[in-house]
């Protein structure tokens, strides 16, 4: 219980990214206003606040399930290390799609639309993983202390240094995010 609980916000304030990216990307091709600075501040969010955050606290999690007996290869951590490879790809591709369309390339901003429909499918079925299946497996196996360390070390993993200097810096990001999306239309 205490590993869903600890990684709850995560999993809200990512969820609520995707919504906001995923609006995003639908008005690419019918909105004139849409801006690749829109898409480059998303990056951001992906490259600080999920690959550098909480894809580390995934890791504890990866190094949990191992250590109970699960295969790296043929098991949940498989899935989870793959989704994570394409998000990560697919984010790469998504942030050379959007540097193109800045530089004028207009079939580039059609390629964003692509990779950010990719992207937010791959992170929609991470996230249901990991609340569905990993997170149950965990709970079932682990004694309470053992979930306690999980916890703690989940609050030992600092996203960004700037997360120490503004605590409220990825809401600030979803929040202007929001508000170019509703400038848009």
């Amino acid at each position: 219980m205490r590993i869903s609980r600890n990684l709850k916000n995560d999993h809200e304030i990512i969820t609520r990214f995707i919504s906001i990216l995923g609006s995003g990307m639908l008005e690419i091709n019918n909105n004139r206003f849409a801006s690749p600075g829109f898409f480059s501040v998303a990056y951001t969010f992906i490259s600080e606040y999920i690959e550098g955050g909480f894809f580390k606290k995934e890791e504890l999690l990866i190094r949990v399930l191992q250590d109970i007996g699960f295969s790296p290869e043929a098991s949940p951590i498989s899935n989870m290390r793959v989704e994570q490879e394409k998000s990560h790809e697919v984010a790469e591709q998504f942030i050379e799609a959007v540097r193109k369309w800045q530089a004028g390339d207009e079939i580039a901003r059609n390629n964003v639309g692509w990779f950010v429909s990719e992207y937010t499918s791959t992170m929609r079925e991470h996230l249901e993983r990991i609340k569905s299946l990993v997170i149950p497996l965990l709970e079932q196996n682990l004694s309470v202390e053992e979930e306690h360390k999980i916890a703690e070390g989940f609050n030992s993993i600092v996203f960004e240094a700037d997360m120490e200097n503004d605590p409220d810096k990825y809401e600030k990001m979803i929040k202007t995010l929001e508000d170019e999306l509703s400038d848009w239309r």
